[in-house]
């Protein structure tokens, strides 16, 4: 009897909480500011011979999921240190200002260093400046057939094989393409401080490490689909891929790094810092109130590439 009474004891004290659980639930609408309308600037230029192109965009609030505001009617110029300048053209009117290399011209010199200039429909202006840095060649791209292991499925997996030049310093982004795809998730980003990760590893005139001629293979995330050969690392028989070095201003170096950080500051949950702005090269000419700070990078790359398919 007193098991039964417990019991029912128990249950209705059960009932009793959850229903005064339910009872305190109160949904809050949050309102946050919108923030000042900044200008975004997305100029990363190279010597490869296709169009170039600097996306201006505004910023938008938080939670609107909508494109971001276009930023057309400018004029956009880089000036090279040796005199030659390119004018960037919007002719769809949607913000992306592109220059096209003729004559197989490709852009820039190496050591020259570039002036950009952006003047806005409403009178604002914005500069810049780079320096084209040294790139290396790429020496290979090996594939190795590996039997499934630590979670990782069967498959080919591929390594690029690169010697950064003698003198400290260079610094490179590496770029990787699988059939056409570029590898772009926050945890794909490869970056190298000479032939390691960073300036303190005291790494130079050498192959990269092997971490970084690694990373271009396609890392899952949690939620990926391991049926989807898309997503999972391994290569398959008819595969292609391209890697591509692009040479790197230090500032540049830590602009990427710093974004890869902000990417995935939301992997840490509850102990997550809050995201903020990535410093930027590029500097308003007409004050510092908040609506006239821009926001990107400007950078001029030297690109070596190499693709192979998997036979």
């Amino acid at each position: 009897m007193r098991n039964i009474l417990s019991f029912k004891f128990n249950w209705v004290s059960f009932l009793a909480i959850l229903f005064l659980a339910s009872a305190c639930e109160d949904v809050i609408d949050v309102e946050l500011a919108e923030g000042d309308n900044q200008l975004v600037v997305d100029a990363w230029i190279t010597d490869l011979s296709e169009p170039q192109i600097i996306k201006l965009r505004r910023t938008s609030p938080y939670f609107d999921a909508s494109f971001s505001p276009t930023e057309t009617g400018a004029t956009v110029i880089i000036t090279e240190s040796d005199g030659t300048v390119y004018n960037f053209v919007d002719e769809g009117n949607t913000g992306d200002y592109t220059w096209t290399p003729s004559g197989g011209n490709n852009f820039g010199t190496v050591g020259n260093s570039f002036q950009l200039d952006i003047e806005l429909s409403n009178g604002k202006t914005y500069q810049s400046f780079a320096l084209k840095n040294r790139t290396t060649p790429i020496d290979s791209i090996a594939v190795e057939l590996r039997e499934e292991e630590l979670g990782q499925p069967a498959g080919y997996y591929c390594e690029f094989f690169a010697r950064d030049p003698v003198g400290p310093g260079d610094t490179y982004w590496i770029k990787t393409f699988k059939n056409g795809e570029f590898l772009n998730k926050p945890s794909e980003i490869n970056i190298a401080f000479d032939a390691s990760f960073t300036p303190g590893a005291m790494v130079d005139g050498v192959t990269f490490i092997t971490p970084i001629r690694s990373f271009i293979n396609r890392i899952p995330d949690s939620g990926d689909d391991a049926t989807d050969t898309n997503e999972i690392p391994p290569y398959e028989e008819g595969d292609s891929i391209r890697v591509e070095i692009h040479s790197l201003n230090f500032a540049a170096f830590e602009f990427i790094e710093q974004a890869q950080t902000q990417l995935t500051l939301g992997d840490a949950g509850i102990f997550a810092e809050p995201p903020a702005n990535v410093p930027t090269n590029i500097i308003s000419l007409d004050g510092t109130e908040p609506a006239d700070v821009p926001v990107g990078f400007f950078n001029v790359a030297a690109v070596s590439s190499m693709e192979r398919r998997i036979e």
